[in-house]
């Protein structure tokens, strides 16, 4: 239901926006979604379709209110009228694009052998902030020991393989032609 999710999720933004909302909102739905996800006995609750909607919305105002903006709450209500709660995950997942879309936002998965310090991320990271034209940038760190050493930068579909392993195959290759 990619289609849905995403209608879903432009309605969420272009409110956020017309409300003025800031990080706090994207934040405050962040939270939601991962109490949904970790919580499975929560989760199941929601998405049981013999539960009556009305004991859902009421567990999720006892929650939520005060807690949370009020038009998020009402976004969740909504959800459990349409019986789409199931797609709340997929629904912040084009929410958290759009919304890194319009604050110019470079999401970047750093592939390394091993861990890194905070300080080579934040270099990485301002890195290819310059290089792509974008504001900020949030990282995600990968281990991978068959890299060897060195890194991968995957930002999209696009992977930079800077990476030891890399490094030797080309080598291996560059041989085996001169063979």
């Amino acid at each position: 239901m990619p289609l849905v999710s995403k209608r879903y999720a432009e309605a969420l933004i272009e409110l956020s926006e017309e409300k003025g909302f800031k990080d706090e909102f994207f934040n405050n739905l962040k939270v939601i979604v991962d109490i949904f996800k970790s919580n499975t006995e929560f989760k199941s609750f929601l998405l049981n379709r013999k539960v009556h909607p009305q004991s859902k919305k009421r567990i999720l105002k006892n929650i939520f209110e005060n807690r949370v903006e009020k038009e998020l709450l009402n976004f969740l209500m909504l959800l459990v009228d349409k019986d789409r709660l199931d797609i709340l995950e997929e629904i912040y997942d084009e929410f958290q694009k759009m919304w890194d879309e319009r604050k110019n936002t470079l999401i970047l998965k750093i592939i390394s052998a091993t861990p890194l310090e905070v300080e080579q991320i934040s270099r990485i990271k301002e890195k290819y902030m310059r290089l792509f034209n974008k504001n900020a940038a949030r990282a995600t760190l990968e281990i991978d020991k068959s890299l060897i050493g060195g890194v991968k930068i995957q930002i999209g579909d696009r992977i930079i393989d800077d990476s030891v392993k890399s490094r030797l195959l080309g080598l291996k290759k560059m041989m085996l032609q001169r063979l």
